[in-house]
């Protein structure tokens, strides 16, 4: 590991029981996110983006699932600890944001006792942790926090909600920060205030964030680096802006040219034939060969290895020319 790196995943594979045999959900994703980073995952939904989060929290609800590799963060591998090591680490190293917070919050208790009782639990008196939970409002942008702390989740808007749920994670200065899609359902202006909100704590306090999303607009906006996933695969990461300006995976190209134009004279939006393989027991060849205009007998019948385009962009894919547009 990289003596400034976090969290870096090795090879992590995660597949689930079902009637059929096992359905693979993620395979061999590997990343690395530095301190203070923040990196972006993208990808339709059922591209294995929360799986791949849940996994690094252990937040398995039915425990039918084989996991493979390595989740190595702080130099210990998160796989390999107890229930009650990983407990300690669960909310006091790592956070997480869900995408919706009036399910995470509990409805007959006010917010600011909810916040607070994870200050409790480091040892802090209820007046210290009522004390700290008003600035942690503030810290979010939260109007009128000695009112709000009294607050009952029903009371409070969405966007007000997903303020007390940051605050939440924030409480006990994690050093990294899951978001999973974190503006779902909020309009616009709201959307702009929480991303706002997420850059200040990655500024003032260093916290690295893991952001879940399907927007490409909040990439752009927040994150450092990104990466593609599709099918449980990871087919791309880099830098925003290399990823952005010049996609070299097929599937990438497609996700750009699928983003709104500002004009009807740019053309029209691209759209992508064929649907998501469901893949169950062994599979081999790349998953977005049945999609891809440019797929040959190579892609149907063998695994893509992982090319280095520079220091620091990757893609999974046979194409060793990574320059070709998609026609």
């Amino acid at each position: 590991m990289m003596s400034n790196e976090l969290l870096r995943l090795e090879h992590l594979s995660i597949q689930y029981k079902v009637e059929d045999g096992y359905l693979s959900a993620v395979k061999d994703v590997s990343l690395g996110i530095q301190r203070g980073e923040v990196f972006a995952m993208v990808g339709e939904s059922g591209c294995g983006k929360s799986t791949v989060a849940q996994s690094i929290m252990r937040l398995s609800l039915d425990h039918n699932e084989q996991i493979a590799g390595k989740i190595i963060f702080k130099g210990k591998d998160l796989n390999a600890l107890s229930e009650a090591e990983m407990e300690a680490i669960r909310g006091r190293e790592i956070g997480m944001i869900f995408q919706d917070p009036l399910d995470s919050l509990n409805p007959v208790y006010r917010v600011g006792r909810q916040v607070a009782e994870a200050l409790m639990l480091d040892g802090m008196s209820r007046a210290q942790a009522e004390k700290r939970t008003i600035e942690l409002f503030q810290d979010v942008q939260i109007p009128s926090p000695k009112q709000r702390i009294k607050s009952y989740p029903h009371e409070l808007s969405g966007g007000m909600r997903q303020r007390v749920m940051i605050a939440m994670m924030i409480a006990r200065n994690p050093s990294l920060l899951i978001a999973d899609e974190p503006t779902t359902a909020l309009d616009v202006t709201v959307e702009s205030q929480i991303l706002q909100i997420m850059r200040h704590l990655r500024d003032q306090y260093g916290t690295s964030i893991l952001i879940i999303t399907h927007n490409f607009g909040i990439v752009a906006e927040i994150a450092d680096r990104v990466g593609i996933m599709y099918a449980g695969e990871l087919v791309e990461q880099g830098p925003v802006d290399q990823v952005f300006d010049h996609p070299a995976h097929p599937y990438s190209q497609v996700l750009m040219a699928a983003l709104p134009r500002f004009s009807k004279r740019e053309g029209r939006i691209r759209t992508i034939d064929g649907t998501v393989p469901r893949i169950v027991g062994e599979f081999t060849g790349c998953r977005f060969a049945n999609r891809c205009p440019h797929a040959t007998d190579r892609c149907r019948n063998s695994d893509p290895p992982i090319r280095r385009l520079n220091d620091s962009h990757f893609i999974r894919c046979h194409m060793e020319d990574a320059s070709w547009k998609m026609s």
